[in-house]
């Protein structure tokens, strides 16, 4: 019994020291490895830290450097996680790549790697990644690698995540072989968004058909088409399509109707197809994808309805359907879509209401129905939606009545656009709506009369768009306190009078101010002088007065300003050359005087300057401050003042010029012939509203008399045109012959001039000329034939000058009828005049010509077969007599024969006419 208890006693110690030993062991964690630290430092050196991820990569515990994952039993580093930013990564390579990999292949037990988001200077991908292969997490998206992805990678037959996605920087790609993603067995989740994979092989679904685990794959941007993923043999394995949970396979150029394989893809909770070139409808069978949690056929070239089908996606939270051609209605049953959070249905041609059944998507965020056909009023029902944060129903047909009910409970809504339809605002006066928004339009809507009360209770409201409202009557004082972070405001085409408030000038948030089309009087405010972040002003066309503040500063960042069709006088501001970033400057239509000095001097942005329709004076000797050669100015326009004085060379070097309008003035001198050395005029380069510097131009408007008409120009037309008017001037001398080379030029306006000498011969080489005008000149000579290849011209008057000659006969001249183009030459002829040509003074048109031409060279090949002709005849007779002798006595001997014979003949003749002669004699 007591040997029992000793032994027991013995056991009890051994459990006890045994368990205390094991709880110590358990609590003991391992401080990480010295040549893993060693390696990790190495890693470190080969980077360039600028925001100090790695400033904790100090001291002997690398486990506890940030970024650093350690096994809690052994102390081996595990998991890298050095994720930097796209908009700013945090790590820039500054060593060869090979010696960062040569690093990481020191950490024997990494398993986690991402390196996302970083620099590595779009260097190549080092094969010697492959031979990490006890990786399974690897993440190398957007670090800016460049070339190919070396098959090495299929030696990492761990991995569970492989993300190569490179959408950003850099240019990846892979070979025709492709194969190295089948000896991925384990891999799980794969992104190649951004990588090059045109060059891959056709059967590229059949290799990812071997993973039998992939459930989430990404092929985003891969320049991929239909042959990459359905080709037809061998069939797709099933068993993958089953698997497959996450595709993301848009911004490709897929063709044809959606693929029938999808069909197959009963587990998928993403699908994103945008940005292709998907036609067809879209079938029935997408309910069949009960699981679907987000569809996105987005920016395709779908048609048909969308179907009823769609309403059983019970799971379905985002549905992105805009960018299509679908048609039809929206299905009642969406309002099934309990869970559907985001509708973008816009860019369609979808018709019918909107359904009543919308408002029982209680978990709605986002909708977006704008740009298409709907009409019928907005329901009621969308006043429940409590979540909506956005609502975008603007370029449609809605009519009918909006009220306080539509917003009943929009408490979250912060964007609001229902412009451009056909709708009647009614709120009353005392509503404070319970939303906050952010951004509205109401663009057409009828508001009724007064600026809306109820927008003084939007104080986080950065845009508003009232524009053709027709609100009426003073903008409150007061409504730069009422939306303190006011960044856009357009009230332009209202009834909107008195003054600008002050406070609205005063605000330190406002970018863009449009105020035109209104009828606001009184000053300019000079407290507009005192904003910091205005850039677009435009008060065009009301009836402001006085004279243009002169306080503008230099450190304003004025982009656009437009203070045309007003009653402003005085002399032009010096201190808006200060503002440096300028440009467009419209002024035209108001009456400024003066002189005008070194006024683009600090202008090296201006694109627009419109002073036409002033009364500014004085020679252009202004424009020679221009940086030579370098001035970014494209419009030019100073039509109707009082400008005198000769044209200046240096008006040449502004390169970039494309229309020029000097029109109206009292210029003199001749016109400078280095004015058909515009490059943009010779080229036809257009202004394009994508390029920063240009954008500004398609904002307003600008007027030119075009056609003999004065036409308005705005937006994209503007940028269209490309013209010289110099009309209304006392300009001499002859039309240079350097204008020609203008083949770019779409309107030339010389008229009312005192021009001399003839048009330029070659002024057919002006091919995308439209418009003409050279009358009430004094030009004398022929109109010249090459006007009959000015293909494009539609107007032309050459009326009241010296021209004489007969009219071309081109197809292109006889469509212009109007004898009026000619009048006033009494010297010309030609079938639209009275006076008509005779045939000797007609002269080759240009079809005639080319007839003349053709008739000459058949006429010079018949006198060559002619002269052959007779000189084989002559040599076929002459030669045979040469050669053979008895041909020639034979023919001699015949010629004596008819010699002989004539004369006989001859000799009787005479006789017997004698004889006969003389007996009629006899009997007289």
């Amino acid at each position: 019994m007591r040997e029992t208890f000793h032994a027991m006693l013995v056991l009890v110690a051994i459990l006890f020291f045994g368990a205390a030993e094991f709880c110590s062991g358990w609590n003991t964690s391992f401080s990480c490895i010295e040549g893993e630290r060693e390696a990790l430092l190495k890693f470190k050196l080969c980077f360039n830290d600028l925001s100090d991820m790695l400033s904790s990569w100090k001291g002997n515990d690398c486990c506890e450097w940030r970024g650093i994952g350690c096994d809690k039993n052994s102390g081996h580093v595990v998991s890298l996680q050095l994720r930097g930013s796209i908009d700013q990564p945090q790590l820039y390579l500054i060593d060869d790549v090979e010696e960062v990999v040569s690093s990481l292949l020191k950490l024997r037990y990494l398993a986690h790697l991402d390196l996302s988001g970083n620099n590595v200077n779009s260097s190549l991908i080092p094969p010697s990644f492959g031979l990490m292969k006890q990786l399974r997490y690897l993440n190398l998206s957007s670090v800016n690698f460049n070339g190919r992805i070396p098959g090495e990678f299929g030696n990492l037959t761990r991995l569970h995540v492989l993300d190569l996605s490179n959408e950003f920087f850099g240019h990846l790609e892979v070979d025709d072989d492709i194969q190295w993603i089948s000896r991925l067995p384990s891999l799980q989740q794969l992104d190649m968004s951004g990588v090059n994979l045109s060059h891959a092989s056709s059967n590229l679904f059949q290799v990812l058909g071997m993973l039998p685990s992939l459930s989430w794959l990404s092929l985003s941007s891969c320049s991929l088409k239909n042959s990459h993923l359905w080709s037809r043999s061998p069939p797709l394995n099933f068993t993958f399509l089953g698997n497959i949970q996450y595709l993301d396979l848009s911004q490709n150029s897929f063709q044809g109707p959606i693929p029938l394989f999808l069909q197959n893809m009963t587990s998928l909770t993403f699908l994103y197809l945008s940005n292709n070139y998907l036609s067809g409808s879209i079938s029935d069978s997408i309910g069949q994808f009960s699981k679907l949690e987000s569809l996105d056929l987005s920016d395709n070239q779908l048609n048909g309805s969308i179907p009823d089908s769609i309403g059983q996606l019970y799971k379905l939270e985002t549905l992105y359907l805009f960018g299509n051609q679908l048609s039809g209605s929206i299905p009642d049953n969406i309002g099934q879509l309990s869970n559907l959070k985001t509708l973008y249905l816009s860019t369609n041609q979808l018709s019918g209401g909107i359904p009543n059944s919308i408002g029982q998507l209680f978990k709605l965020e986002s909708i977006d129905i704008s740009n298409n056909q709907l009409n019928g009023v907005i329901p009621e029902s969308i006043g429940k939606l409590s979540n909506l944060e956005i609502l975008c129903v603007q370029y449609n047909s809605l009519e009918g009545v909006i009220s306080e009910a539509h917003f009943a409970n929009l408490s979250k809504l912060i964007q609001l656009d229902i412009g451009l339809n056909n709708l009647n605002c009614e709120m009353k006066s005392n509503w404070r709506p319970s939303f906050n928004l952010i951004y509205i339009s109401m663009y057409s809507c009828k508001l009724g009369t007064r600026f809306p009360e109820w927008l003084q209770f939007q104080k986080t409201i950065t845009m508003v768009d009232l524009s053709e409202t027709n609100i009426s009557g003073p903008l409150p004082e007061n409504i730069g306190h009422m939306m303190p972070e006011l960044q856009e405001l357009y009230l332009t085409n209202n009834r909107l009078n008195d003054s600008i408030p002050r406070s609205l000038c005063n605000s330190k948030s406002l970018g863009i101010l449009d105020l035109s089309k209104n009828m606001f009087s009184g000053n300019i405010p000079k407290s507009l002088c005192n904003s910091e972040a205005l850039a677009i002003l435009d008060l065009s066309s009301n009836m402001l007065s006085g004279s243009i503040p002169n306080c503008w500063r230099n450190d304003q960042a004025f982009y656009f300003m437009d203070l045309s069709s007003n009653n402003l006088s005085g002399l032009f501001p010096s201190t808006i050359r200060q503002l440096s970033f300028l440009h467009a400057l419209y002024l035209s239509n108001n009456s400024l005087h003066g002189e005008l000095h070194v006024l683009l001097k600090n202008f090296s942005s201006l694109t627009v300057l419109d002073l036409g329709e002033n009364k500014f004076s004085g020679n252009l000797t202004w424009i020679r401050v221009c940086e030579i050669g370098h001035h970014s100015l494209k419009v030019l326009r100073l039509r109707k003042n009082l400008f005198s004085g000769y044209i200046p060379l240096e008006l040449c070097s502004l390169s970039q010029l494309q229309i020029l309008d000097l029109a109206d003035n009292n210029l003199t001198g001749k016109i400078l012939p280095c004015f058909g050395k515009f490059p943009t005029m010779v080229n036809a380069t257009h202004l394009n509203p994508d390029n920063d510097s240009d954008y500004f131009l398609f904002w307003t408007h600008l007027m030119a008399v075009v056609k003999g008409r004065n036409l308005e120009y705005g937006k994209k037309t503007l940028g269209l045109q490309i013209s010289i008017d110099l009309s209304g001037n006392n300009l001499v001398g002859s039309i240079p012959e350097e204008l020609v080379l203008l083949k770019g030029l779409h309107n030339l306006n010389l008229s009312w001039n005192h021009l001399s000498g003839e048009i330029p011969k070659n002024i057919g080489q002006m091919e995308n000329l439209e418009s003409l005008d050279l009358s009430q000149n004094e030009l004398s000579g022929t109109i010249p034939n090459s006007m009959s290849s000015l293909t494009k011209l539609s107007h032309l008057n050459l009326s009241y000058n010296y021209l004489s000659g007969p009219i071309p006969t081109s197809n292109q001249l006889q469509t212009l009828e109007d004898p009026t183009i000619y009048a006033g030459n009494p010297q010309l002829c030609g079938a639209q005049l009275p006076k008509k040509c005779s045939n000797d003074s007609l002269p080759p048109t240009t079809a005639n010509s080319k007839d003349g031409n053709k008739d000459a060279f058949e006429k010079m090949w018949f006198y060559i077969f002619l002269m052959l002709g007779f000189a084989t005849g002559f040599w076929g007779v002459v030669g045979t007599l040469i050669f053979m002798k008895s041909w020639r006595y034979a023919y001699f001997q015949w010629v004596d024969y008819v010699k002989d014979w004539i004369f006989v003949v001859m000799t009787l003749k005479v006789a017997r006419f004698k004889k006969m002669f003389s007996g009629n004699l006899d009997d007289q």
